[in-house]
């Protein structure tokens, strides 16, 4: 926007058009005024606008529907005009929010134009209406006619379960993160589908199986050796798929993995506190999570470790999480997905935003992997 101060009238913000030349806007340098009805001579300050260093502040004067203004003000006072010249007023891209502007003036009407911007436009309300959304509460499953009453104190049930089986296949009675808590599981039955003896989900087939996928992928050794060995985690995801819940894992490959040091694995809990931030308690694929980013800019998604969330933005044709210098970019995606469990595997070590000013230190030893076969071997 360009401003400009005409003294003694106060005026308002000229906001340019877009322009298609610089032609001069018409000053008849011997008009007269409506108010004064003098004559405007030569050297009036408003003839020395068509001067060739500012005819683009002239051509936004008649534009703004500003001369008539000025011309009567030169009659009844004397103008200071801070003018910038041509090379000072912006050209170039022109943008609307984060928009790119790539065809201007692409249709022309008499009662209105066209432009062609790159991507569509999302208020921001709505945006923010998306991300109040992507909460554990909405994703959650509704309980089922005949599930058992909890307590919402202890998350205990307040008594036996009725005569009346829960059918097979009902969603989960809790939101997931209830679900990870201690004490005996809620969940009304194991969910329909293929693996288990039942014809039911088996999950801790399903996670071994993704665990295998890791290694037989390659590049993230590491990742798997802190699910199996240094941690219950791979039982406790298994329990959580068999129960009906579904997960997005975002896998962080050897070389990220490299970056923690000992004393960060070693601390009570803090692998499984790693772990659980790059867990999704929803299923997305490298697509729907793509197509999120690109339509909404940044999205928000829940994580297991509570209440930290994961933000996700578009960048360089992919997705990005995290943001600053703790942020990591989807490296291989899709590395597993069976409708269940989705790996996505990314170049980084997240950290909550509470917790990324400490800059991860280089490991003072190597951390224990396990030895499998790399990609293409």
């Amino acid at each position: 926007h360009l401003w400009c101060l005409f003294s003694p009238l106060l005026l308002p913000p000229l906001q340019p058009h877009h322009r298609h030349h610089h032609s001069q806007p018409s000053i008849p340098p011997n008009s007269t005024t409506a108010a004064a009805g003098s004559q405007i001579n030569s050297n009036s300050v408003l003839v020395a606008l068509l001067d060739s260093h500012y005819t683009e502040l002239a051509e936004l004067v008649e534009k703004a529907l500003l001369l008539h203004t000025l011309e009567q003000a030169v009659g009844n006072h004397n103008l200071t005009i801070f003018a910038p010249r041509n090379e000072a007023l912006p050209t170039g891209q022109k943008t609307v929010d984060s928009a790119e502007i790539v065809r201007p003036d692409d249709v022309t009407r008499p009662d209105g134009v066209i432009h062609g911007i790159e991507r569509l436009l999302v208020p921001q309300s709505v945006q923010e209406d998306f991300n109040r959304r992507r909460n554990l509460r909405s994703i959650s499953a509704v309980i089922p006619e005949g599930a058992p009453e909890v307590d919402p104190r202890t998350h205990r049930l307040k008594k036996p379960a009725a005569a009346a089986a829960v059918p097979v296949g009902a969603p989960p009675v809790l939101p997931i993160y209830d679900a990870l808590a201690p004490g005996p599981s809620l969940a009304p039955a194991p969910a329909p589908g293929p693996g288990g003896p039942h014809h039911h989900f088996d999950g801790h087939s399903q996670v071994k199986d993704f665990i295998h996928t890791l290694l037989h992928y390659g590049g993230y050794n590491e990742m798997a050796d802190i699910l199996v060995n240094l941690t219950s985690l791979a039982t406790e995801m298994g329990r959580l798929v068999s129960e009906g819940y579904v997960l997005t894992v975002l896998a962080p490959n050897d070389e990220a993995m490299a970056k923690l040091t000992t004393d960060q694995l070693s601390e009570p809990g803090a692998p499984e506190q790693i772990i659980y931030y790059h867990i999704i308690p929803e299923y997305q694929t490298e697509e729907s999570m793509y197509n999120a980013v690109r339509r909404f800019g940044k999205v928000k998604y829940d994580t297991l470790r509570l209440p930290h969330k994961v933000t996700a933005q578009e960048a360089d044709g992919s997705v990005k999480f995290g943001s600053g210098d703790v942020s990591a970019y989807l490296f291989d995606p899709d590395i597993y997905t069976d409708g269940r469990i989705s790996v996505q595997g990314i170049d980084g070590i997240l950290f909550p935003e509470t917790e990324a000013a400490e800059p991860l230190r280089k490991p003072a030893s190597p951390v224990k992997v396990v030895t499998k076969a790399r990609r293409g071997n």
